[in-house]
């Protein structure tokens, strides 16, 4: 098989693309996930009336302000605490882990050659583990969020939540970088060691930096921070350091001098 390293930067503006739309796929797959778990359990009206926001950059690139708009407080002042857990819970967990689930079945039976499906979907399984990975561990203790509201539901505090909550958290972690990135990357990268190392990079700054500094500003509590603090400085490089061999080790992985 003939193999080039074409543009690297006709690569890196594809890649660019496919992160910007998965991101926004797995945003409103965990906030519609919230609203059609409380439309289904009689706590709102239109399921599909999120909190849009304001027209900014952020908001149109990153959904920065979009919100579930779901309204907790009736459903406590009704005595309904495990629907709110059900409704916090049902973003994460369903939203986002139920989907990389779903996502990984699918891959599997793509063929090789499929290079564009593959893609999107890789990406998309990093976003949607990444939105799990944001929540749990980083903002699993403390005061507000959904893990928070699911604690507050189930009448526990979101210390003896987070032990059943990070075991799933920490397996599709696990699983993404030991078992789908090797295995995805470099197909998706066309066996080319420069466009193996962007993926690579940005793969573990999307996870670490952009999902897992989501705490870093203090605003969901010292906690949260530190785990945000610990997610950049210390578990992204260590990522890339583990990550990059393992992607490199393929017999047929190309080393070549990218044209830009």
């Amino acid at each position: 098989m003939k193999r080039t390293d074409g543009s690297i930067l006709a690569f890196t503006m594809m890649t660019t693309g496919f992160v910007v739309v998965a991101h926004a796929v797995a945003y409103m797959a965990h906030e519609f996930s919230h609203t059609f778990s409380a439309w289904a359990l009689g706590y709102m009206q239109n399921p599909l009336a999120l909190d849009y926001g304001t027209i900014t950059p952020a908001n149109v690139v990153l959904l920065s302000s979009v919100d579930d708009n779901v309204k907790y407080d009736p459903i406590f002042s009704n005595g309904h605490g495990w629907a709110a857990a059900a409704i916090a819970l049902a973003g994460p967990y369903v939203g986002n882990a139920f989907t990389y689930v779903c996502l990984c079945a699918t891959v599997g039976r793509l063929r090789a050659d499929n290079r564009a499906t593959r893609t999107f979907i890789f990406w998309l399984m990093l976003m949607c583990v990444g939105n799990v990975w944001s929540y749990v561990p980083i903002r699993a203790i403390t005061t507000h969020a959904d893990i928070a509201i699911a604690a507050r539901g189930l009448h526990v505090s979101v210390m003896t939540l987070l032990p059943f909550l990070l075991v799933p958290s920490v397996a599709l972690m696990g699983h993404f970088f030991m078992r789908a990135c090797p295995a995805e990357i470099p197909v998706i990268a066309s066996f080319v060691a420069t466009r193996v190392t962007l993926m690579v990079a940005v793969t573990c700054a999307w996870f670490f930096i952009f999902f897992g500094g989501v705490a870093i500003s203090g605003h969901y509590g010292y906690t949260a921070q530190a785990f945000s603090i610990i997610s950049t400085v210390v578990l992204m490089p260590l990522s890339v350091a583990l990550l990059w061999p393992r992607c490199l080790r393929r017999n047929d992985v190309l080393i070549t001098t990218p044209r830009l």
